[in-house]
């Protein structure tokens, strides 16, 4: 028997809004907690298919590219299953990532020019796919293109939407980087016997693949210099965009740029007023829901579901800046009743 991957993945909680929804004149907004992943992440869904399937196949060594979530809980299941794994990665990529990689044993490789430039992002994509053709290595990166069945995981986050949401869902706002996760979801809901949404594509300006060619109404993805700084989002060339621009019309869905000024603020009330731990990337999908509301393009009564893809503690930089807005006092205990009552009133 086939041995399975795992480390509990899957089944996150959906939560309601209790105070931004009603801020936005919104009554069914829920936030989908995919940071509750045991990496942290999504991305555990993709991983543990992907790892049941080259255990299946008896692989010993694995190499990777991410921008940061994908290479965190490869290196945390091949840990677990005794996998050799390398990960390249951007210079960018924070600190709480690789941190999260270096701890579980991979070997952790940050290339200048990777990700964000895309003459340098192909030369070592080709590299990676000739040295694991001739060592018989398993490449592993989160998109259709290069690992349909560890992607095809992903979609039980619809299954999943399908039964918690009680058989209806309106909306599901969805952070785009290089697509995978977009494609997946709305494959899920195709393959699903439960309600089929819209669901809409939310992407930095800095990095619009998706969101422009949407725009233009055509369907080249053209290759873009990224400038944003949300990590996850930055993928500036078609890995699964194409397959993401294609499945966003079919399903209806339409897509929003949003600033990355707009994703940190989106970060920092969730934050703040939802208890939600989250990255950037992670409150995207709710900068995309605010234009969509400023443009009519959800109703009050409608069930809205916001993808909370990545947790806090991915990039610490971000977290920081957000609790810089409270900071802590220092005081003598005789003081400490009447500074108390101020915050408190």
């Amino acid at each position: 028997m086939a041995q399975l991957a795992t480390l509990g993945e899957g089944n996150t909680p959906l939560v309601p809004s209790i105070a931004i929804g009603p801020k936005l004149g919104l009554e069914n907004l829920y936030f989908k907690l995919e940071n509750c992943n045991p990496t942290g992440s999504y991305k555990d869904r993709f991983v543990a298919a992907e790892i049941t399937q080259l255990l299946a196949r008896g692989v010993k060594a694995c190499v990777a590219t991410s921008s940061g979530n994908t290479g965190s809980s490869l290196a945390s299941y091949c840990a677990r299953y005794g996998i050799a794994c390398a990960i390249v990665v951007s210079p960018e990529t924070p600190a709480g990532k690789l941190e999260q990689m270096r701890s579980h044993g991979a070997h952790v490789f940050q290339v200048t020019g990777f990700i964000s430039l895309p003459e340098v992002t192909d030369s070592v994509l080709q590299t990676l796919e000739r040295l694991c053709h001739e060592r018989n290595l398993a490449l592993v990166i989160s998109a259709f293109r290069y690992c349909p069945v560890g992607m095809n995981g992903v979609q039980s986050i619809s299954f999943e939407l399908s039964r918690q949401c009680g058989g209806r869902v309106d909306h599901v706002f969805v952070p785009v980087g290089g697509g995978g996760l977009f494609t997946a979801v709305c494959r899920g809901f195709d393959d699903s016997s439960g309600p089929k949404p819209k669901v809409h594509v939310v992407q930095p300006r800095g990095c619009p693949t998706v969101v422009e060619a949407f725009e233009r109404g055509v369907d080249e993805i053209r290759a873009v210099q990224s400038t944003t700084k949300i990590s996850g989002l930055a993928v500036p060339f078609d890995v699964d965009a194409g397959l993401a621009l294609k499945a966003l019309r079919h399903n209806g869905g339409c897509a929003f740029g949003v600033e990355d000024e707009e994703v940190y603020e989106a970060q920092r009330a969730m934050l703040a007023e939802e208890g939600i731990y989250c990255e950037p990337a992670g409150a995207a999908a709710l900068a995309g829901l605010r234009s969509a509301v400023e443009k009519d393009r959800v109703h009050p009564d409608d069930a809205i579901v916001c993808l909370v893809t990545g947790h806090g503690f991915k990039d610490p930089d971000s977290i920081a800046h957000a609790a810089a807005e409270y900071p802590p006092v220092l005081l003598e205990a005789n003081q400490l009743r009447e500074k108390l009552s101020g915050p408190l009133d």
